[in-house]
């Protein structure tokens, strides 16, 4: 006799799943689900309808790894080795626990738990109330539980993991019998600068406590982990290199690797691949990943951690301030000449073709294909170009494009966005700055993003925002290669090749004695106009259809089917936001439908109403205003501007009728209201 479920199936329940695999359970599926796993767990060959794509690939996995069913429980871990894996990942925990306070702030009351696990599905931190830790307890979900698929079977730990998506699954759903009065919501988080899953934070509680909203408050707090993941990252980075940036040009004529305290390259001078290429490794294009072998994570570093056999001791330099090891420099010199044979990194970090740089930009009209040849042809020029698009029109693409198939790939691509900063904070970011400069500097000072960009491409986006009297330090930088810190007197040389992008008309700019034309001509020694989407509507069937594969391996379905109302509309819109509205649009779309085809119902509004009477103006959203006081109505102008400028802050600001800097104070005070609400 097969194993039964612990409870008796309601059969009071419509609705089936859709068999996309959808993200969220429905409660009413349940008598279905609790069918189909009685009849997997006896022959897996058997009909199993009902089932969701991802449970069932699941279910899959976990029969696999020979999971037994009937097991009662997670393995645990003895206090001994959690306390070391607590110490192992404590800058990890450290940076989620704002996101893990926050999601019990929120949830506090609903008799759940909120648990954040490492890599491999181990519980490093649990919260929630001791009704329900106690419940949690009897299966193992408690700090040290192991809930990675190959050991428990399908939960949404371990699920999570195996799929690097977020995903919920609910009671019936889970593999094993004991964990059927389980509901659990979960999501990876994902490296920012390796690409690399970190753990999994997860929500989860008895049965009856499922929500729709759960998974979406999971997948917002893995996003904030991320972000402050990364935000540290950039602090302790920006130390690192400050402190890196002397010996760079102590050692420029030998081979220099400089990583981070976790192993990670960081950057590299343009002769450091070649000189590991001779003794046999291949050093990765990207940033992020570790040198195979490398372990700079171990204690003492400088001495003592395992080596390969390529890598001579002498060679490491470590890069300490008074906090402590921030990375080490990796200093080959440039006699050091063997020959063994080559070890790989993994695919995704090699470095790709010229012809490869722009098979990301999708599309294949006459127009784009014509803009992508005369790229090419720039792309080896060590000269500065300037990109003329829309907002939206995939300025930063080409940019990033350019960048790889030129011969300053190895090198870092760094950007900067000159219209959402201030003119101090441009200034500082553009040229860095010493200890003491201004009130509020960095301890040792900063270096800018054209010191960080050395021996790469630095990105230059919205320079027609750049303030006036800021263009003659940046014309200067131009002309010499010469860079001085903000507070300072010593000139840095840097090689960077530049490339700027602009939505502006320059000419009118320059007539109107905003923009230096000197500058305007440094910039464009060769200019790249990119097409808006509309002038080429061949390619939005193309584009569709990426946006449409990619969002199915994201959420973990299959692509979707277009009703052809749907098609003809977004053939039929004129797409003033470019690229990037049609990608945010067919987002909303993909993430709205639950069965297997968009229908008109999913269209955004602005693109319905433009589709069903293409002659009329659809009204202001700047005047839909809700009832309320003056601050709302304010708030809400404010995120209309931005809404229809597509998150371009100074064309927000001009629609508004104010200045750019008092547009970000307003955003800022409505953050803080938010915060404090």
């Amino acid at each position: 006799m097969g194993l039964r479920l612990l409870e008796p199936i309601n059969p009071d329940h419509p609705m089936p799943f859709s068999r996309c695999g959808t993200l969220i359970p429905r409660i009413g599926d349940e008598p279905l689900v609790a069918s189909a796993w009685e009849r997997f767990v006896q022959d897996p060959s058997l009909d199993v309808a009902g089932v969701r794509s991802v449970v069932l690939a699941s279910w899959q996995r976990s029969r696999s790894e020979a999971v037994d069913p009937a097991r009662h429980s997670a393995p645990g871990a003895a206090s001994d080795r959690i306390r070391r894996l607590q110490r192992q990942n404590r800058d990890f925990c450290d940076a989620a626990r704002p996101a893990l306070e926050g999601l019990r702030d929120v949830l506090q009351e609903c008799g759940t738990l909120i648990m954040l696990c490492d890599a491999g599905g181990t519980i490093l931190r649990i919260d929630g109330g001791s009704g329900v830790r106690s419940a949690g307890e009897g299966i193992n979900l408690a700090a040290g539980g192991c809930w990675n698929e190959e050991v428990i079977g399908t939960n949404a730990i371990g699920t999570a993991i195996a799929t690097r998506t977020p995903v919920q699954i609910h009671a019936n759903e889970h593999f094993c019998l004991d964990v059927k009065r389980w509901t659990c919501a979960a999501a990876p988080i994902i490296d920012p600068l390796s690409g690399a899953l970190l753990g999994v934070v997860d929500v989860s509680g008895v049965k009856e406590t499922l929500h729709g909203h759960t998974l979406g408050l999971v997948l917002a707090a893995a996003k904030q982990i991320e972000g402050e993941l990364a935000r540290r990252d950039g602090a302790l980075h920006e130390r690192l290199l400050t402190k890196a940036i002397d010996s760079f040009i102590r050692y420029a004529n030998d081979y220099v690797v400089l990583v981070d305290a976790r192993g990670r390259v960081i950057r590299a001078n343009g002769n450091a691949p070649l000189a590991l290429e001779m003794h046999g490794v291949n050093l990765p294009k990207g940033i992020g990943t570790q040198l195979p072998g490398l372990n700079l994570a171990l204690p003492d570093i400088d001495r003592t951690c395992q080596r390969p056999q390529w890598l001579c001791p002498e060679w490491l330099h470590p890069v300490k301030d008074h906090e402590g090891t921030l990375g080490t420099m990796l200093v080959i010199p440039l006699t050091a000449r063997q020959n063994r044979p080559a070890i790989s990194l993994p695919a995704a970090w090699t470095p790709s073709a010229e012809s490869d740089a722009f098979g990301d930009i999708i599309g294949q009209s006459e127009i784009l294909q014509a803009t992508k040849a005369r790229a090419r042809r720039l792309a080896p020029l060590d000269l500065p170009v300037l990109l003329l698009g829309e907002t939206g029109a995939g300025k930063e693409l080409f940019a990033r494009a350019l960048h790889q198939a030129s011969h300053r790939s190895l090198g870092p691509f760094v950007a900067v966005n000159c219209g959402a900063l201030s003119r101090e904070l441009l200034a500082s970011e553009l040229f860095g700055y010493v200890d003491g400069a201004f009130t509020g500097a960095r301890r040792g000072g900063l270096p800018g993003k054209f010191e960080q960009a050395e021996g790469g491409t630095l990105f230059l986006d919205e320079i027609g925002e750049m303030p006036l009297d800021m263009q003659p330090h940046l014309l200067r930088v131009l002309q010499d290669g010469i860079v001085v810190r903000l507070g300072d007197t010593r000139e840095r040389r840097v090689s960077v090749r530049v490339i700027a992008a602009t939505n502006r008309d320059m000419q009118g700019e320059i007539t109107a004695r905003r923009f230096r034309e000197d500058l305007y001509h440094r910039l464009c020694a060769v200019t790249l106009e990119l097409p808006a989407l509309r002038d080429r509507p061949g390619d939005i069937d193309a584009v569709v259809q990426h946006l449409n594969n990619k969002l199915a391996r994201k959420y973990g379905c299959g692509p979707k089917q277009l009703d052809p109302a749907v098609h003809q509309a977004l053939l039929s819109y004129r797409w003033p936001g470019n690229i990037r509205e049609l990608q945010n649009a067919f987002e909303v779309m993909f993430a709205l439908c639950e069965g297997d085809t968009i229908d008109s119902s999913q269209l955004p509004p602005a693109i319905a109403s433009m589709v069903n009477n293409p002659l009329s103006i659809p009204p202001s959203k700047s005047m839909a205003f809700s009832a309320g006081s003056l601050e709302e109505m304010e708030r809400q102008a404010i995120l209309s501007a931005i809404a229809d400028s597509h998150g371009n802050i100074s064309m927000a600001a001009r629609t508004l009728g104010i200045s750019r800097s008092t547009l970000y104070v307003k955003l800022a005070g409505m953050r803080d209201r938010t915060a404090n609400s």
